[in-house]
């Protein structure tokens, strides 16, 4: 028989246990679904009594509210992790939308949540990007905010397409989009990576 698994501290700091709550609170939603999903169902889940929760989140909105602003910071990391270059910024995108389609779904969808603001900092990452590539001389570009709107949903349409394909492909995908990008940016053929950038400290989103 396997060991039983270990109790959980009944004391935790205050954002470790928000973080336990809210882990608890994803894994409820996906499994039991909006509707039927409950605060007490949040508790059971996180291994706490349904008054914790309450210390944390007045009520089931406002978990999904700090559950969609969660998704958007780790959202806008995962990002900045593939910032090196076009193609890596593409591969990053894919990958995060893919892991995470349904949580998506459930927030941006079925919670009836706006998506105005999840591509903030994402725009931003893309925009610094190709404001890199063009002071380097590999992109040909004349206005970088306006090519990083295009470039960016461009893409989100193309994600959405490729996450109902069953078919889908993820290094067709990549490839395909990345050629298309680069084209946009006016890069030479045989320029396969934008230049490496200076980091610029930015405020992410975290509506919600």
């Amino acid at each position: 028989m396997p060991a039983p698994e270990p109790a959980r501290p009944r004391r935790q700091p205050p954002d470790v246990r928000r973080e336990q709550l809210l882990d608890a609170a994803e894994q409820v939603l996906l499994s039991r679904g909006l509707g039927s999903a409950t605060v007490a169902d949040v508790a059971q889940a996180a291994g706490l009594a349904k008054g914790t929760v309450y210390l944390y989140f007045r009520s089931k909105n406002e978990i999904l509210a700090a559950l969609r602003a969660r998704y958007l910071d780790r959202f806008a990391g995962a990002v900045d992790e593939g910032e090196a270059s076009v193609e890596r910024f593409i591969a990053a995108l894919y990958d995060f939308s893919t892991l995470h389609r349904d949580l998506h779904h459930l927030l941006f969808h079925e919670a009836g949540f706006s998506e105005d603001d999840a591509f903030v900092a994402v725009h931003q990452a893309l925009e610094e990007l190709i404001v890199a590539g063009v002071e380097a001389g590999t992109f040909d570009v004349s206005d970088a905010r306006l090519t990083a709107g295009f470039i960016l949903h461009g893409l989100h349409g193309l994600l959405v397409a490729s996450l109902h394909d069953p078919a889908a492909d993820r290094a067709a995908f990549i490839a395909s989009a990345t050629g298309l990008a680069r084209r946009v940016l006016g890069a030479k053929p045989s320029t396969m990576k934008s230049p490496p950038k200076q980091r610029r400290p930015r405020g992410r989103s975290s509506a919600g």
